[in-house]
């Protein structure tokens, strides 16, 4: 091998591994555009109530630019005889960045009464400007009695604006298989097959947001139950489960394994290949 040669395999390498280190790099670091008016947060004091308490509803609303004239309404739990207990309206004037709305409704003194039975109630706030309208729902639960726990069941968006929080509070659950899971999951998402899962119940704070998911969303259902006989609090079951995560559009993605190529493994073989070179070289 010649020196001119050595020098050329080189710097071949050099261009390679740093050529595929830039192009890492900017898919990571890609701006993500200006997406407009949203609802970056929608939620409530609580996760569970019960007759007669009072309920905290808390909205933030981004905007890129200043917008006046915006309406903003929440609107929920409707009894069965057609009152809706949790209503608001109100113009707002956005400002850029996050705009908080925070209001307080009073639920009725007797459930029963009033026509509200135990269950999920699926609250739905708007920001209507001009011709545009966003929309985001809030799911929360009432109990026939202040002691009760129950689970809430929420849709894949609410699911996919929880995660986008980045809360500590929140921790996402597959119970699906682990072959399951490999093949497709939603990113962040602890694998406990629900099989199982009696042996791995110590893993979960009793205090934390527990979001499970099952294929479609039939076994999620025990396991919400399981999971709050244990103690849990604050149980999610994700309606539809993840095939409704992949009908509404959202990723699933894949177990992967170590990745050999990952970001700063071609500069690794850059500097060996350098190195080897120059031995020969030496040699020689």
């Amino acid at each position: 091998m010649t020196k001119q040669f050595a020098v050329v395999v080189t710097m071949l390498v050099l261009v390679s591994a740093f050529a595929g280190l830039g192009i890492q790099n900017a898919c990571a670091s890609g701006d993500s555009g200006d997406s407009g008016i949203e609802i970056v947060a929608f939620s409530s004091d609580k996760d569970l109530y019960s007759a007669n308490e009072e309920m905290t509803v808390f909205l933030s609303v981004y905007s890129p630019e200043n917008v006046s004239n915006t309406l903003i309404k929440v609107s929920g739990v409707k009894s069965t005889k057609g009152v809706v207990y949790v209503a608001y309206s109100s113009p707002l004037n956005l400002t850029v960045g996050e705009n908080n709305v925070t209001f307080t409704k009073k639920l009725p003194s007797c459930s029963r009464c009033a026509g509200i039975s135990q269950g999920t109630y699926v609250i739905d706030a708007s920001v209507t400007y001009g011709d545009e309208v966003v929309t985001a729902k809030h799911s929360i639960a009432i109990t026939s009695t202040p002691d009760q726990t129950i689970s809430v069941n929420i849709a894949v968006d609410e699911v996919n604006r929880l995660i986008a929080s980045e809360s500590d509070d929140i921790i996402v659950v597959d119970i699906r298989t682990k072959d399951e899971y490999d093949a497709g999951h939603i990113e962040g998402a602890l694998s406990v097959p629900i099989s199982e899962l009696s042996n791995r119940t110590e893993e979960f704070n009793t205090s934390t947001k527990i979001v499970v998911y099952s294929a479609n969303g039939s076994n999620s259902t025990i396991v919400c139950d399981i999971l709050i006989k244990n103690g849990s609090a604050r149980v999610y079951n994700v309606v539809g489960g993840l095939d409704a995560w992949n009908e509404s559009g959202y990723t699933a993605v894949p177990t992967t394994t170590s990745n050999p190529m990952a970001p700063g493994f071609e500069a690794v073989l850059a500097l060996v290949a350098v190195l080897f070179v120059a031995y020969r070289v030496r040699r020689r």
